[in-house]
């Protein structure tokens, strides 16, 4: 029987589950969803372990994260933004992005707590090509998120998500963690996952090139080799969880959550 490991259809993700992705682990393959669906397949079965979102952590009383490897920035992140054509702080309205929790809240966090501004929320398919009405900006994520930074698109301004929570917190912010439902995975499957992050780190220029390929070159090199290099952090720290619990008591306005803390522990 195969097990398949949950993850997202996104570059950062690519260092974590290299070895799974690259079929180097007998009897185990990666199997991508959207963030959004990613809990899901987990409740159902479908995957042993899935990176899931932190907020998807958050809301469910069963699930337990792996305490070793994140998504995480310490600063600037670039592929969870608003880009916007107005400043930040005149801002109207805000769409948010369909497939991703745990940015919305973020935004929601960000705006409630440090900007102090009353906008109208709503949801639309982020694409490089939106109009959107004056005074109003977008939530993105992901690879997409990457293309609008390299490319810029006329009269939008791009804030970094991750970078204005450490400007006000002083603290990482944690997208994503390993998670499973109550069956705890094995030493020896714990033990899959720490090769395959020494392999992916190992493999990261071949990672980006692979990824200019397959997006036709939207992204530029250095924006990527930054991304993979710099901006991204694997592993997790106590700093993480301090952050992950401060973002879970000031999402708690906007969301009813299942755990007290991070795992519970507090």
């Amino acid at each position: 029987m195969i097990k398949k490991l949950g993850s997202v259809p996104f570059l950062n993700s690519k260092p974590l589950t290299y070895s799974f992705d690259k079929g180097l682990c007998l009897n185990y393959k990666t199997q991508f969803y959207y963030p959004s669906e990613l809990l899901d397949s987990l409740k159902s079965k479908e995957t042993f372990l899935s990176l899931l979102s932190i907020a998807d952590h958050f809301s469910d009383p069963n699930i337990i994260s792996l305490e070793d490897y994140c998504i995480s920035a310490e600063g600037k992140v670039d592929s969870v933004i608003l880009a916007a054509n107005s400043d930040i702080n005149k801002l109207e309205t805000v769409y948010l992005d369909p497939i991703s929790k745990s940015a919305n809240l973020l935004f929601k966090v960000i705006q409630e707590n440090f900007l102090n501004n009353k906008v109208s929320y709503s949801f639309l398919q982020p694409k490089i090509k939106n109009s959107y009405i004056p005074n109003s900006g977008q939530v993105i994520i992901g690879d997409l998120a990457l293309k609008f930074l390299s490319q810029r698109p006329s009269g939008l301004r791009i804030y970094d998500l991750a970078e204005l929570w450490n400007k006000e917190t002083s603290l990482p912010f944690t997208f994503a963690t390993f998670n499973y439902d109550i069956d705890q995975p094995s030493n020896e499957e714990v033990q899959l996952l720490k090769d395959s992050f020494e392999k992916g780190s190992e493999n990261i220029d071949a990672l980006i090139k692979d990824f200019i390929i397959e997006n036709n070159s939207q992204v530029k090199l250095k924006i990527l080799e930054t991304y993979l290099k710099e901006r991204i952090i694997y592993k997790l720290t106590m700093r993480h969880i301090e952050g992950i619990n401060l973002f879970y008591r000031l999402s708690s306005k906007f969301a009813k959550w299942e755990k007290r803390s991070f795992n519970n522990l507090l």
